[in-house]
């Protein structure tokens, strides 16, 4: 026991190096779990704002004090496979509102959506219309010819908003 108690309280580098393996991984795991977690961006859905293979943070924490808001980036469990895909879209339209596609023009209510964050000339089809329920969001790539989003499968309910799009943390990380 003697010697046990030695190795533990004093065992030098190696038993060092194992305790701070294992703080670490704990850190990381309660991060993980309860406060955000990377996400590695695939495809151009939302090209140019952030490119196929770039490294994302997702924020957990910003939906449980606050609402999501429009024009949030945002990472979504797909809702037809929560378990196994997630999707980097941006807000277009809260819970409540209606929502119209007309002519390459989003238009929330009557009032024509201006999109800052997108490309200059680019147009949203197909056309279409929808309403929103109380808890439901409707999500749009950055890259609208080339983003399977809501006009396709449909408003998000809120419980589908994994987190927010914090911050990029490393421009490409795949190999050249």
């Amino acid at each position: 026991m003697n010697l046990f108690r030695r190795i533990v309280f004093y065992g030098g580098a190696a038993i060092d190096l194992v305790k701070f393996i294992l703080i670490v991984a704990v850190a990381v795991l309660l991060i993980h779990f309860f406060v955000g977690t990377i996400f590695i961006v695939s495809g151009d859905s939302m090209f140019p704002t952030f490119k196929d293979g770039q490294v994302v943070f997702s924020n957990k924490i910003t939906y449980s004090l606050n609402q999501p808001a429009r024009g949030d980036a945002v990472i979504v469990l797909y809702p037809g496979d929560p378990t196994n895909k997630k999707y980097i879209k941006r807000i277009v339209a809260l819970p409540g509102e209606k929502i119209a596609i007309n002519t390459g023009r989003v238009y929330i209510g009557n009032t024509k959506l201006e999109e800052s964050y997108l490309p200059l000339g680019v147009e949203s089809y197909p056309n279409g219309e929808w309403t929103l329920k109380n808890n439901e969001y409707f999500l749009m790539g950055d890259n609208r010819p080339n983003s399977n989003d809501s006009r396709y499968f449909g408003p998000v309910e809120r419980r589908f908003l994994f987190g927010k799009a914090s911050f990029i943390i490393w421009p490409d990380f795949r190999e050249p």
